[in-house]
């Protein structure tokens, strides 16, 4: 007499594959999808909508965008006139929608100058490694086009307009005569 033989289990696989599992994994992953879809019918109705997930009508997922973002930031420029973005923190303290907000206001308000040289001094302190090169501090104001940002265009497409609202040497590092005279 021949004995059956063992149930085999897929390598990996926590429960035997039986006809039984089956129907309960189709099962559970049939409630799981319908309890995700289930907001979709209040999108048509003309009542309040609620927020709820996955369908968002909260404004920062849902509004138009402008096909332009401005933002004022910083950038550095090395000895060869070459300039990157720097970090956000030679600028001020605190989280980054704080400090764009913060600093937002007083590039309007014409303090770009005072920025540069509070940045400047910033970089000259830190001293990190990334930014040694750095020997010119700019704020600037750019007008960036957002659609072309977000395909991960490269950074001359993306530019719409610079605008330069104050540049300040970095103590203790020799501008170069190119980064001296450029974009100014």
């Amino acid at each position: 007499m021949t004995t059956p033989a063992p149930h085999r289990r897929p390598a990996g696989a926590s429960l035997p594959d039986t006809p039984t599992t089956r129907l309960l994994a189709g099962l559970l992953a049939g409630a799981l999808l319908t309890a995700i879809a289930l907001p979709a019918r209040h999108l048509g109705a003309e009542r309040e909508v609620r927020d709820s997930f996955p369908f968002s009508h909260y404004p920062m997922f849902s509004a138009r965008r402008s096909a332009h973002y401005r933002v004022a930031h910083l950038l550095g420029v090395d000895a060869a006139g070459t300039s990157r973005p720097l970090h956000y923190s030679y600028l001020g303290t605190g989280g980054l929608n704080a400090v764009r907000r913060q600093v937002r206001r007083r590039v309007r308000a014409g303090d770009g100058q005072i920025l540069a040289t509070q940045a400047a001094e910033r970089l000259a302190a830190r001293n990190r490694a990334e930014d040694r090169a750095i020997t010119e501090v700019r704020v600037v104001r750019g007008r960036y086009r957002l659609e072309a940002y977000l395909r991960g265009a490269d950074r001359e497409q993306i530019t719409a307009r610079i605008e330069l609202c104050g540049a300040a040497p970095v103590p203790g590092r020799r501008p170069s005569p190119i980064a001296a005279g450029a974009g100014r």
